[in-house]
């Protein structure tokens, strides 16, 4: 059993500053892991009466297979998330319709996970290996690591 005393945890103080990471360099394509994915219901921010879901999936990849990178931006391992917002039919299943779940169908086929008649369950992303392209987005001045792009590992 751990030690851990959420009410000291809380009044610890600390007297270092966080600071930032620098971003990995875009264009990059690194090898990661994908963890567990999570479903989340959405609503518009703009117009809410549009709604859905989405799959959000985070992608830790050990820098010390990059140890280049890793001394650029200073960190050892770095995790990534990406989010897909599916198409779903009236009866609220994925739509499998030709055009339909583009950013679904890349994730598939990067994990070899497309094939008509094979199994899928987003579950079954999880523990696989994948390579991710990187991007940034800038949003009030600061760049941000995004995942531009995935192909098969």
């Amino acid at each position: 059993m751990s030690n851990f005393d959420p009410t000291s945890f809380l009044d610890a103080t600390l007297t270092e500053a966080t600071t930032k990471r620098k971003p990995i360099p875009a264009g990059l394509e690194l090898v990661g892991i994908i963890g567990e994915p999570k479903s989340r219901a959405w609503v518009g921010k703009q117009d809410p009466t549009k709604s859905g879901i989405a799959i959000d999936i985070s992608v830790e990849i050990d820098l010390s297979a990059y140890p280049d990178v890793a001394a650029e931006i200073g960190a050892n391992k770095v995790t990534l998330n990406d989010s897909i917002m599916l198409d779903l039919t009236e009866a609220n299943t994925i739509d499998n319709a030709p055009g339909k779940n583009g950013k679904l169908r890349r994730w598939r086929e990067a994990l070899g996970m497309n094939t008509p008649g094979d199994p899928f369950s987003f579950r079954m992303m999880q523990g696989r290996q994948i390579k991710v392209k990187i991007g940034h987005r800038e949003y009030q001045g600061d760049i941000f690591d995004e995942i531009a792009s995935v192909v098969k590992a």
